[in-house]
């Protein structure tokens, strides 16, 4: 199995065993006279515990195969948080009144960074994130675990 499927199974697993738990916590302490409708507690709790350890299992393969390009990874990670966070820094400049209906004087704002720089900024990061995740996918189509 490549890293791709790998990566799909292991979408998988976590929705399955998620859903047995739930199952397992919404049957486990039932009314005495509903204990045979529904599904059986100790049947989703075995499932779950089963599906956990395979999603073990299969979580060290894929973390064991991605070693040669874990900094990739990383840097992909933390380039879209710094996207995430440059979206939301403000780059108000010049005078502003503070509140829009009100008698209250405006204020002088500066700010390190333009409105322009930050976009670029953004861009710039954003098109790294773009051949980061096109030499990911890449890789995680040929590398087999």
């Amino acid at each position: 199995m490549n890293l791709t499927k790998a990566l799909k199974h292991k979408k998988k697993l976590v929705k399955q065993a998620d859903e047995m738990f739930m199952r397992f916590q919404r049957y486990n302490s039932q009314n005495k006279e509903n204990v045979d409708k529904g599904y059986d507690p100790q049947v989703a709790y075995n499932n779950w515990i089963s599906l956990t350890n395979e999603l073990v299992t299969l979580k060290t393969k894929i973390h064991n195969a991605n070693a040669p390009i874990a900094s990739k990874i990383f840097r992909l990670g933390e380039l879209k948080n710094l996207v995430s966070r440059l979206r939301n820094v403000d780059t108000k400049v010049g005078l502003v009144r503070e509140h829009r209906y009100s008698d209250s004087e405006p204020v002088e704002y500066v700010a390190y960074m333009d409105l322009f720089t930050k976009d670029n900024r953004i861009v710039e990061w954003e098109q790294e994130i773009e051949t980061i995740q096109e030499e990911i996918e890449a890789f995680n189509a040929i590398t087999k675990i």
